[in-house]
Parts: structure tokens; sequence; C-alpha cells
């Protein structure tokens, strides 16, 4: 429900009052919310009744944060409560807090293993505690993460709609998205359902990311080295290497490549540090069966022909009927006309 914004008395003039910006916006930010809602439960995603103001206070005292305007308007309409979502209500504040300061222990537990430092924090101590705690006191001035969705976090500062959204792990930084419209726009969630959906970008999209202190600086870094990640390897990696090509043939613009390729890093099929290598063969079958689905479905929404999926990925003849571990490889009864 979109709040209400009270004028005093003495600023309303008769007939020539025009309603202030922030109540368009607000407005517009709760009907985004219940089109999001609306969408998710569409894609088979258990959705709960929004929290409550009594709830939002309570979490925000306990957490010592505030939900930036555009998720709280999100979380109000209805809560998300499938698998990678934060259980708000059900979850206990043990669990709820070891999610918030993930990003930061990740990032300690890096450093700790001399894998990383910034270099506008100085020089780098010799005494592995003392590096740690250098770099805590960095993060306590940083804005706390408010998580999304798995890895994905937003910042809880400043308290604006349109913050960034991040992905982190590992200590890795990496910005994801402008705004948590952008988000929602181009993550898909693991459940199954009978089309690929996307929705529009509401017209308050952000064009550009907002700098976020210190967290902006982490992506950078991460920008700056120019990785790309290829999950593919081995016989599918030869089909995919011949999309990519014929992507950046046809003219698509780079980032477009990157996200229908899933070359962003952003997978949740990921792997403890200390029991991966983190190359190409740590993914399984299911793994590379649920990226094949949704690049073809990624392929097909972009215009590609059903003939030309198949002949790119390389299925076999009989692809409508074939199998991995019960799964269908692509719901095609919805694309071929």
């Amino acid at each position: 429900m979109a709040a209400t914004i009270l004028e005093p008395l003495n600023s309303i003039i008769p007939m020539t009052f025009t309603p202030p910006k922030p109540m368009r916006v607000c407005f517009s930010y709760a009907a985004y919310a219940k089109n999001l809602i609306n969408h998710l439960n569409s894609s088979n995603i258990p959705v709960e009744n929004g929290l409550s103001e009594c709830e939002f206070s309570s979490l925000e005292s306990s957490f010592n944060f505030t939900f930036p305007p555009d998720l709280r308007s999100i979380l109000q309409e209805g809560l998300p409560i499938g698998p990678g979502f934060p259980h708000w209500r059900s979850s206990s504040k043990q669990q709820l807090e070891i999610l918030i300061n993930l990003p930061i222990i990740e990032i300690c537990k890096q450093v700790s293993r001399n894998n990383f430092w910034l270099e506008s924090w100085g020089d780098r101590p010799n005494d592995v505690d003392k590096a740690v705690n250098l770099v805590k006191e960095f993060l306590k001035k940083a804005p706390i993460l408010v998580p999304i969705y798995g890895k994905f976090y937003i910042s809880s500062a400043p308290c604006m709609a349109g913050n960034p959204v991040f992905y982190v792990h590992g200590g890795e930084v990496k910005l994801w998205s402008f705004d948590i419209a952008g988000f929602f726009r181009r993550v898909e969630f693991r459940i199954h359902s009978e089309e690929y959906l996307r929705l529009d970008a509401p017209p308050w999209a952000a064009t550009e990311a907002r700098k976020i202190e210190f967290w902006t600086e982490m992506a950078e870094r991460v920008d700056a080295r120019g990785t790309t990640r290829r999950w593919w390897s081995g016989d599918l990696g030869g089909c995919l290497e011949k999309v990519l090509k014929r992507l950046r043939d046809g003219g698509w613009k780079e980032e477009d490549v990157r996200e229908m390729m899933m070359m962003d890093g952003s997978d949740e099929f990921d792997h403890d540090d200390d029991n991966s290598t983190n190359t190409d063969e740590s993914f399984n079958r299911e793994c590379v069966g649920w990226r094949v689905t949704v690049l073809s479905k990624r392929l097909l929404s972009a215009g590609w022909s059903t003939e030309d999926v198949v002949d790119s990925l390389g299925f076999p003849d009989d692809f409508e009927n074939g199998v991995l571990d019960g799964d269908s490889w692509l719901d095609f009864h919805h694309t071929i006309s």
C-alpha cells in the first residue's frame, strides 16, 4: 500500500495546487511492487502476506539498517519465501545476522588468506590479524548490504530508491544492476514454469549506477580486471562458443551477449572455496542442464527460431523427447507455431 503524503494546510493553494513529484514516484513504486509480486506468483514462487510496519520496525532496529524505499515497497506488498529469498518473518535473528554479515565475513576471510587488498586502504600490514582488523574498520563505515535473493544484495544507504544491486561471493563484489527493478528483470529463478517471462522496465528505472561508499570501489576493482567467466567446456563448449560468435556477429551489444550467455558470474550453483577449485569441471550435470535450459529460453525470447537454437546447441534430432535426469531440456511446446 502506498504511503500517503500530507501537506500542511497553509501550503495548499486552491485551484493551482500541483502534487509534488515524490507522491507520483511513491505510487509508481507501489504499482511496480504489485506487478512484481504477481510476476513471482505466476513463476510459482511462494509469496506470503507483506511485512507490516511493526515487522519492518522490529527488523530495522534489530539489525541497525533501514530498508530502502523500493525494496520496502515490494516486501510490503508481498514476502517471497521461495528458495534463495531471505525469510524475514520466519528466520531466527541469528540466521538473519549471518545472512546480512556474510559479505563482510567473506571479505575478511579473503584478506586473512592474503588474497585481497585495495590500494586505497594503504600499505598492507605484515601481520594477518592487523590487516583483518584494519579492513574491519573500513567495513564499519560501509553501508550495510540488505539481502534480496541468494548472493544478491542492495545497499541500505543512502535511504533512497534506486540503489544498485551487488553480487557478493567469496570476497568478490560485482555490480549486477543499476537498481532493484533491473535486478528482477535479469534474474531467473530456478522454479519450473510453463514459460519464460520478463518484467518490463518501469519508467523510473535507473539508467546508471549510483555510487555507494566502499561497495562501488569493490565492484570497480573487479570490473577493472576485465575477467570473463565462461562456464562451459568440452563438447558443449564448442557449441556455445559458436552461439557466442553468432550473437556478436549479429550486432548484439557485449553486455547483452554476456547476459544471455550467463557470463556474469551470477549463477547460484556456487561451491565452497575450500572444497572446489572453481574450474569449469566443478559444475555438475544439474548445473549444466539448468544453464542450457535458461540459455535456450533466452535465445528464444531474443528472437531465435527453434531450429537455430537446436542447431547451435547441438541437440539431437529427438530433442523434444530428450531428458536429463528426468527434466526436459526445453519447453518448446510454447514456442513452436
